[in-house]
């Protein structure tokens, strides 16, 4: 608690005792650590100079929140619901990290923007890249408020962002329209990352009018090794057509245990051989050398 207290201070531990008051969650035990779930490449002995990076999906019920440590950078996707802050922020101070390089915001739902404001309260973030266009929601307003009061800008992503973190390649692909029937979801920025041979694709909450963007787009190869499923693996028509077109070897649905993933998106993957992942079961963290992928996920019983 004391390290906890160093790092972010009165205000966070002050929110984490009124949250820990009103938990979300009821009748689960403790934690167990399942060493992995699943490797890419069979078993292999890493050497000490392997370095390897370290992508967490945090459980945030039905809502993103996704970490990405290289050597000497960390990078967030999104930031939870407004009552989940504290799973990001324990995680961080176990870490001893401090600062995040970059806080990406794929849109301005509130399960996507909601725990923004305290991160910014509670860390160093550099620079916070979002979608270029606005929302009058409550948790989006909360995060310009503090926006306004640390005296930062967000970066608009309105072209494609390319940024190299200790040899780790992004693509921050922007949405291509000025207007989506599905507003804020299909404004969602989708990143790309690639590290040695192995890539993981983050798609935000695209909808088919997004979906079919990344369909026909450009800037990357939709073959990725790690997807995490657009919109909590809601189906859309043309989510088969995306799922084969990425053919992942694994798939992480951020939504809760008892969230079931429809039957047909379930069948496509199996029949591509991927394995499936749940935050709901748990946080899920690969571990990758650029070259051997490795899967734990926290789970709770």
């Amino acid at each position: 608690m004391e390290m906890k207290n160093i790092l972010f201070g009165e205000k966070y531990n002050e929110r984490k005792w009124l949250l820990r008051m009103e938990k979300r969650r009821t009748g689960f035990g403790s934690l167990l650590l399942a060493c992995v779930l699943f490797l890419l490449n069979g078993c292999r002995i890493q050497t000490s100079d392997s370095t390897e990076i370290r992508v967490t999906f945090f459980d945030v019920g039905k809502g993103d929140a996704i970490l990405i440590e290289t050597a000497r950078h960390s990078v967030l996707i999104d930031s939870g619901y407004d009552d989940t802050p504290e799973i990001i922020l324990d995680y961080l101070a176990e870490r001893k990290i401090q600062r995040l390089d970059y806080m990406i915001l794929t849109h301005f739902d509130k399960d996507h923007v909601g725990g923004a404001d305290w991160i910014l309260e509670a860390v160093d973030v550099a620079c916070v890249f979002q979608p270029d266009y606005e929302s009058d929601s409550k948790q989006y307003l909360e995060f310009l408020e503090t926006m306004k009061d640390k005296d930062m800008r967000a970066h608009l992503v309105v072209k494609t962002e390319r940024l190299n973190l200790d040899g780790v390649d992004f693509l921050i692909y922007p949405p291509q329209q000025s207007e989506y029937e599905t507003e804020d979801n299909d404004f969602s920025l989708v990143i790309s990352m690639t590290y040695g041979i192995r890539s993981f694709l983050f798609a935000g909450d695209c909808e088919e009018e997004r979906l079919e963007e990344l369909l026909s787009q450009a800037e990357f190869g939709l073959s990725h090794d790690v997807l995490k499923v657009p919109h909590h693996g809601s189906k859309e028509k043309n989510t088969l057509d995306f799922l084969n077109a990425v053919s992942p070897r694994i798939a992480v649905f951020t939504c809760p245990e008892n969230m079931k993933v429809e039957e047909d998106i379930y069948v496509t993957l199996e029949n591509l051989g991927t394995k499936i992942y749940l935050t709901g079961q748990g946080t899920i963290t690969c571990l990758c050398d650029g070259d051997i992928l490795q899967v734990i996920q926290e789970i709770i019983y």
